[in-house]
């Protein structure tokens, strides 16, 4: 064994690591020029929130370095965005880490992760216990309808696998991520969603409109004809101001939807 690799043992047979700094390990270890070093390390941020590091990698480097600048919670928002998926399976770790823990306009690491297409972050958050997957931000939005929103249907489609979800959740304007998706004619998000055991596709905003009116108004067809394949959709629901989809359609110049909509008995 080398003279390195001695001294390294002792102060593991020690304990004099427990004593030590992540900066000393970091010093430690590359005095020792090593490519990494395992030994656990306690590392506190400025809660008081603690963490134990497995020892000195790149993973642990970068996650201290989040940790110093942001604390657990947000660095576990930063990572999170980022799609580093070690650091947030190790910053997860944490003592008491706090999952709501929200950024600038409420949102959270899940919504982040949801609305930067982060797949394996997703997956990873959702694996925690006590996650809450429907938690909204100031803007009543859910990670779900970030998803839907930026037609992220891979993470739609993860999501929808969580307990609890809340497929038909609304947003401050009464939308859901099924009538956002609609208007904006993310189609695969919106066979995905009405797979959903509970979507309500009737479900109107705060001004009556349905994602089948939506889809009309913005002229998306394809939309509204894979709406129509709903059993138990209603093609005549009237918004507050008295339209209809077809009546929507009829005054936007929506022909081909015109065409759809009478085919499905629309009046």
């Amino acid at each position: 064994m080398t003279a390195s690799r001695l001294f390294l043992a002792s102060i593991i047979k020690e304990k004099i690591c427990a004593y030590l700094s992540f900066k000393d390990i970091v010093n430690l270890r590359d005095a020792l020029t090593l490519s990494s070093l395992k030994v656990p390390i306690l590392v506190t941020d400025f809660q008081n929130k603690q963490i134990i590091f497995s020892g000195v990698n790149s993973t642990t480097l970068v996650a201290n370095k989040l940790i110093k600048e942001h604390g657990c919670d947000l660095a576990l928002i930063e990572a999170a965005k980022k799609g580093l998926n070690e650091i947030v399976k190790t910053l997860l770790t944490a003592k008491d880490i706090n999952l709501g823990a929200v950024v600038r306009f409420g949102q959270t690491a899940l919504m982040l992760a949801a609305f930067n297409n982060q797949i394996s972050i997703v997956q990873t958050l959702l694996t925690v216990k006590d996650i809450n997957v429907n938690a909204v931000d100031q803007s009543k939005r859910t990670a779900l309808m970030w998803a839907a929103t930026n037609d992220h249907h891979k993470i739609v489609k993860i999501l929808l696998t969580a307990k609890n979800i809340n497929v038909n959740a609304a947003n401050q304007d009464g939308e859901t991520a099924l009538m956002t998706s609609a208007f904006k004619g993310h189609i695969r998000v919106v066979r995905t969603l009405l797979v959903a055991e509970d979507i309500n596709v009737n479900e109107t905003n705060r001004h009556g409109y349905t994602a089948l009116m939506l889809a009309t108004y913005y002229n998306q067809g394809l939309v509204v004809q894979t709406l129509l394949t709903v059993k138990d959709i209603n093609v005549n629901a009237v918004n507050q101001n008295g339209y209809t989809a077809l009546r929507l359609a009829s005054e936007n110049g929506r022909y081909e939807i015109i065409k759809c909509l009478k085919a499905a008995g629309a009046h």
